[in-house]
């Protein structure tokens, strides 16, 4: 039995619909992910073999902050707050001043490949200009990394969720 052309063109569509995604992509196409334009910075901190605070927060266009402690944090759970236009500018301006585009990707080994363990993983990401870039910090991270990180969790308020100060 042969079907009409119309079927045909539907099955053979419908093939290279589905076989597309199975075909692996080229990372380095979409070096910089395209952003939703809700989220503009996020932060994840992982546990250790000890007691490191454990959450993660989002902080999105409209100033809203969400927050999600998980263990070893003052606050578990959900808990929302917001950050100003003027604070939210200034985190966007200290991600700009420490060229965190042109930060490796991830930060685990020393120059000679040698790593430490127990430690937490920190996980930073912004979206600005229509690109998104994510940073891994496990170890060896430039000074301005942290400094970031900690500016982070100061100016969108996250410390009194996690250690009980302003």
């Amino acid at each position: 039995m042969f079907l009409n052309s119309a079927k045909q063109d539907f099955i053979v569509v419908a093939i290279l619909f589905l076989t597309s995604f199975l075909v692996p992509q080229d990372p380095k196409l979409d070096a910089y992910p395209k952003c939703d334009g809700k989220t503009v910075i996020t932060i994840d901190r992982s546990s250790c073999f000890g007691g490191c605070p454990v959450y993660s927060a989002e902080i999105h266009s409209d100033g809203t902050v969400v927050y999600v402690g998980k263990s070893y944090v003052l606050q578990k759970g959900e808990k929302y707050g917001e950050i100003s236009p003027q604070k939210l500018q200034e985190l966007i301006k200290e991600f700009r001043r420490i060229n965190y585009f042109s930060l490796k990707d991830r930060y685990e080994t020393d120059e000679s490949g040698n790593t430490v363990s127990d430690l937490p993983t920190t996980t930073t990401s912004i979206c600005l200009d229509g690109r998104k870039k994510t940073v891994v910090n496990y170890a060896y991270a430039p000074r301005e990394l942290h400094d970031l990180e900690h500016k982070i969790e100061e100016l969108a308020g996250l410390n009194k969720f996690i250690v009980g100060r302003p």
